[in-house]
């Protein structure tokens, strides 16, 4: 069980990079559908074309949201750190992906805020699939790294430091030969 939850974070980070490019946010009024942004337009900004009472369409740039930003960032950052093995590899990921959803949970709170504020309440927020979908595989990389801690503390108390020709690692519990200088698993030295 806990070779497939190592196995979780690489790929949740992956899908949730992937859910960027879905539909994020959509705003509309009356129930006529104004806008929509994916979670890529959020971070990048984009630019809109709006609705005149008179004339064309004007083209009108919205800058990047800063905490979408953070929140891509930290799933960038949590994909290679959820490669690295060991206690030190499942505690960076599950903290970059606590990092991802505070950022991403701020940003919903936010964009309601602010939808509130210059809409005057006239404007309806609806979070979309990418949303949620981003939310959801960013809690299973906390889950699964956070079992994966735990299976590692259970696995340490649960061995001796060696035993008949190996020695366990203090630091993940995997089993290594008694000559190894350090852990075949995470790469700690053995006193």
């Amino acid at each position: 069980m806990e070779g497939i939850a190592k196995k979780i974070p690489p790929a949740a980070f992956v899908l949730a990079l992937l859910c960027f490019t879905l539909p994020f946010v959509t705003f509309s009024c009356q129930g006529q559908k104004i806008m929509s942004f994916s979670g890529l337009q959020l971070v990048t900004g984009t630019t809109i074309q709006q609705p005149q009472m008179f004339g064309p369409p004007q083209a009108q740039r919205t800058g990047p949201e800063p905490l979408a930003i953070l929140a891509f960032l930290s799933l960038i950052v949590g994909l290679p750190l959820s490669f690295l093995r060991g206690k030190k590899g499942a505690a960076a990921s599950a903290v970059v992906s606590g990092l991802g959803f505070i950022f991403l949970a701020a940003m919903k709170s936010k964009v309601d805020a602010d939808a509130m504020r210059q809409g005057g309440g006239a404007v309806q927020v609806s979070f979309e699939a990418g949303f949620y979908l981003t939310l959801i595989l960013i809690l299973g990389a906390i889950g699964a790294s956070v079992f994966v801690l735990a299976q590692g503390k259970q696995t340490q108390s649960a061995h001796p430091k060696s035993d008949g020709g190996y020695k366990f690692c203090t630091q993940c519990g995997a089993r290594n030969a008694a000559s190894d200088v350090f852990c075949k698993e995470c790469g700690a030295k053995f006193a």
